[in-house]
């Protein structure tokens, strides 16, 4: 890619925010998870 250009790729999707724990910051791997695999803090949605 030159000086310019705009990658279309991009990263992740917007909508894995929901599966950030606030408290660690561990990204979770389990879509359903409604706590964090990690430090066990409410990942802020309903289950």
């Amino acid at each position: 890619m030159t000086h310019g250009e705009v990658d279309d790729e991009g990263g992740e999707p917007p909508c894995m925010l929901e599966l950030v724990c606030e408290e660690c910051g561990r990204l979770n791997d389990e879509p359903e998870s409604v706590v964090c695999g990690r430090c066990g803090a409410p990942l802020g949605r309903e289950s």
